[in-house]
């Protein structure tokens, strides 16, 4: 089974969060950051876990169970980690990798530098997922509906809220833990 195709019709499940726990990073000579799973044919970007995370949130109006809250959080955990972990290998490649890279991410660059400051360096999913107006689409699981929060935790909130995310339509309020 081809790898795009299996984690683009995945759900925040324990089979999504198997197979983010199984991804392992690389970078080709070419620039191209990408990801392999055992078991699934193919490569696909570091990208495509994130943007399918993104999807699932906005798709269920930030609105999940605590197991799939728990899921989501783990599998963000593991896309921050192969992030970091390709930056680490980006950091040893050739001098001919990092030009294509950089030749690659152009486009994302340039659209980037316009909009944001400092000047975005990262795809536009990355961006996204790591710093989209200073909120962390990553730490989008500790947050609560109000609905959620007030059943969650019994009483309202008293923490600030967020309106920030990408596509979100309602108010979130951060757990007291966070």
């Amino acid at each position: 089974m081809d790898i795009k195709t299996t984690l683009q019709g995945s759900a925040l499940s324990s089979n999504f969060l198997s197979l983010a726990n199984k991804a392992q990073e690389n970078i080709s000579f070419w620039g191209d950051c990408y990801i392999t799973i055992p078991g699934l044919n193919g490569e696909a970007p570091i990208d495509t876990l994130a943007t399918r995370v993104i999807k699932l949130v906005q798709q269920q109006h930030f609105e999940y169970s605590q197991e799939e809250r728990n899921i989501g959080s783990l599998i963000s955990k593991k896309i921050d980690q192969l992030y970091s972990a390709n930056d680490c290998r980006f950091k040893k490649c050739n001098i001919l990798t990092r030009l294509f890279y950089f030749l690659r991410n152009f486009p994302d660059r340039i659209s980037g530098g316009f909009r944001t400051f400092p000047p975005r360096n990262v795809s536009s999913t990355r961006w996204l997922w790591s710093n989209s107006y200073g909120l962390l689409f990553r730490d989008v699981f500790n947050f609560y509906t109000k609905e959620q929060y007030e059943k969650e935790f019994g009483h309202a909130s008293e923490s600030l809220w967020s309106s920030g995310f990408d596509g979100q339509t309602k108010h979130l309020w951060l757990s007291p833990h966070d």
